[in-house]
């Protein structure tokens, strides 16, 4: 049962806990291997795993131990229960209809058995005939309770395909799943963990090799962080995958089912043979990686993560605890900083497409510095003029609605309402706005049609009229939330009422930003050092200005700079951590010097004035209880204040809007690249990292083409294409 890897610590921890199973067996007279079942080990594995996980394991070795030697029976199994018959034959169906690979039929078994076991299908199989939509919204809403939304996505999936199929065989007789909504998960949603390359290198020569097992795990670490393997790929690498006489080695990558082959250098092999021949046990599989104990069967790709927790504890570094995964995302982001190409990574790494390998270029704190801007220089003279007041500005149209309303719904569908909102809410959705808009919907109704059964024609006529504050995309944005939810209403009451998409107003055109230039900025800049000290903080100026140079130097968006806190400003580094943005994306956005250096001086400032320095304080902070702290309107009264008096004003005389302090940082940054004679085209993707975009197609809806954009595009096609279009250019 043991080799020579067991310690005798280890040895007498296992027979302590086997004395602990042969105990709890004689309680139930089981004395003897000729009354000893797999049942009774089977019995005795649940009782003992929640409670005393060692004797558990020691009770999977001891099942192994006796099965290989055929000394326990089978016994007398209970039939299966109807709920472990429906997902085996859901299972065989997904199989060898679907195609569907084994891991993921266990996945949706898994999901597939939560639910059956929540319809109470083991009591009543026979209800599955007269399954209500709300019963299965009602299941999403207890799953959303301990799933996050990439995991309940899953379980959106599995109880999808079982539902589709059911009603396909005529069990179900609406087709239920095409009314399932699924959370939204956006791509890059997470940045990649990576270390920096000298501490894995660090790590990894601390693995003490005089052991067997010592030498299994470097060398597997090692070939996980020098070719960026994952886990399920280490442990399943044969003897065959290694061509010592291509000197490469072949990879099976399950997740693409795709074979990838790296070259196999001159280190690789040295570690490959050491491990062959001093720690790999002797055995006729071709598995690369056996266990260090008996029974010798290949590793699982929790061995990989045990092995790295283990190695990570004895190194006696400063390391956190992290995943096999991380040296992946570590060793491609070494790649990037020796100066290797995306497609070129992407290869090695044995990525379908370059949008995969990308999502790395927001680790490439280097490269992305270059694309932050400076501060603006002072303008010459100071001010010209003192600042304004902010009575004198020009209105702007509201472009939300402007009531409050009461917490909860009070109208006759004030039901049906709640669950809509739960439902989008346990999906993930974080459906501020939009309750916002249904609240105003419930109001309306509760006012004017508080005896209403159903919803009319007229009803929603009447209250798309309220609406005429709003720009008409504002208009069309709020009859689309509340058409959903009439959408979802309609499934439980027949009759009720669909608006036409194509009655609603069309989108205004989309307004083109004002580019604010350089020395606008400055003089932007001047006016907000002349704002006076206000009551919920005295630096009132100072917190203005550091706003608007890190709107306009990094492109950020209003709404990441106000949730903006002081643990997310990395000084070391010169880098901001930018934490659940738009489409829930995080991002790195490295900080130019001269920015730096007025942070720095900023948060000096701070410290003097005994304001809010702890991590969970944040940057542009105001005093809570003073309806003059900060938030996006007042950021926009206070930029437009100081836009007005600097003079930097549209063709109608209106300041720009502050988002289009963006699109003048993303412009700016395109003429700075045209003046230094880059590469743009190939620059770009660092862009759309840097502002926190999917790839560079969402960027270009930034990049306008400017007077001196266009001046710079010509001269550089003259340089390089002029004598082709010449007499003789030709040849």
């Amino acid at each position: 049962m043991h080799d020579q890897h067991y310690t005798d610590s280890t040895l007498d921890s296992y027979l302590a806990g086997l004395r602990k199973v042969v105990v709890w067996l004689g309680r139930r007279r089981i004395t003897t291997l000729a009354l000893l079942t797999q049942k009774d080990l089977q019995a005795a594995h649940d009782h003992f795993l929640p409670s005393q996980r060692k004797a558990g394991s020691v009770i999977g070795a001891f099942k192994r131990f006796l099965s290989e030697r055929r000394l326990v029976s089978q016994g007398n199994w209970p039939l299966p229960s109807p709920v472990e018959v429906e997902v085996e034959r859901f299972g065989a169906y997904l199989r060898e209809t679907r195609g569907a690979a084994e891991k993921t039929i266990a996945c949706r078994g898994g999901q597939l058995r939560a639910f059956l076991r929540y319809l109470r299908f083991n009591g009543k199989p026979v209800a599955l005939r007269q399954l209500e939509l709300r019963r299965v919204e009602a299941f999403m809403r207890e799953s959303a309770r301990t799933n996050n939304r990439s995991s309940m996505q899953q379980v959106v999936a599995a109880v999808r395909a079982y539902l589709k199929e059911r009603h396909a065989q005529g069990v179900l007789s609406r087709p239920l799943h095409l009314q399932i909504d699924t959370p939204r998960v956006y791509r890059g949603e997470r940045l990649p963990r990576a270390l920096p390359w000298a501490r894995i290198q660090a790590l990894i020569q601390s693995i003490d090799r005089s052991e067997p097992i010592g030498r299994r795990d470097f060398t597997l670490l090692y070939l996980a962080a020098a070719y960026g393997l994952r886990s399920g790929e280490l442990v399943r690498l044969t003897l065959d995958n290694i061509d010592w006489r291509n000197r490469a080695l072949r990879v099976r990558q399950a997740k693409t089912r795709q074979s990838l082959q790296l070259p196999l250098t001159d280190e690789a092999a040295n570690v490959l043979i050491g491990y062959l021949r001093k720690a790999r046990p002797e055995s006729c599989r071709r598995e690369l990686f056996l266990r260090s104990r008996a029974p010798l069967i290949p590793l699982a790709p929790a061995s990989v993560n045990a092995a790295l927790e283990r190695r990570i504890r004895r190194s006696g570094l400063n390391l956190p605890r992290f995943s096999p995964h991380v040296l992946r995302h570590s060793f491609a982001t070494w790649l990037m900083h020796q100066g290797v190409g995306i497609k070129a990574i992407g290869d090695a790494l044995g990525h379908r497409g370059i949008a995969s390998t990308s999502v790395y270029l927001g680790l490439n704190v280097d490269e992305l510095r270059q694309v932050a801007l400076p501060v603006p220089a002072a303008p010459a003279g100071g001010p010209a003029k003192p600042l304004c007041s902010r009575k004198g500005l020009p209105r702007i149209r509201p472009a939300r609605l402007p009531h409050r309303f009461p917490a909860r719904f009070q109208s006759r569908f004030a039901t049906s309402l709640r669950r809509f909102v739960e439902l989008k809410q346990g999906l993930g959705r974080i459906y501020r706005t939009e309750v916002a808009v249904l609240r105003h919907w419930d109001v309306f109704l509760h006012r004017h049609y508080s005896r209403a059964a159903k919803i009319r024609p007229e009803m929603f006529a009447r209250w798309t009229k309220t609406l005429g504050s709003l720009t008409s995309t504002g208009s069309r944005n709020c009859q689309r939330v509340v058409r959903n939810f009439l959408l979802f209403h309609a499934r439980d009451h027949s009759g009720t009422f669909i608006p036409d998409r194509l009655t609603f107003p069309k989108p205004a055109p989309v307004l083109s930003p004002r580019l604010v230039s350089e020395a606008e900025m400055s003089r932007v800049l001047a006016m907000a050092g002349q704002l006076p000290p206000a009551a919920e903080n005295p630096l009132h100026a100072e917190t203005v200005r550091i706003g608007f140079v890190l709107l306009f130097c990094c492109g950020l968006r209003r709404g990441e700079l106000l949730r903006l806190r002081l643990g997310d400003i990395q000084e070391e580094q010169s880098v901001l951590h930018i934490r659940l943005s738009k489409f829930h994306k995080s991002r790195l956005v490295p900080l130019s010097v001269s920015v730096t250096l007025e942070l720095r001086e900023y948060l000096q400032k701070r410290g003097q004035k005994k304001l809010p320095m702890a991590p969970e304080a944040f940057l542009m902070w105001g005093r809570q209880r003073s309806p003059e702290a900060y938030s996006a309107t007042r950021l926009g009264v206070l930029w437009r204040q100081v836009s007005v008096s600097a003079g930097v004003l549209n063709a109608r005389g209106h300041p720009p809007r502050l988002h289009d302090l963006r699109h003048s940082c993303a412009v700016s940054v395109l003429q700075r690249w045209y003046a230094q004679g880059a590469d743009v085209q190939a620059k770009l993707p660092h862009l759309a990292a840097y502002l926190g975009h999917v790839n560079a197609v969402s960027t270009h809806h930034y990049l306008k083409l400017t007077p001196e954009l266009g001046q710079a595009a010509s001269l550089r096609f003259h340089q390089r294409f002029a004598s082709l279009l010449t007499e003789g250019g030709i040849a």
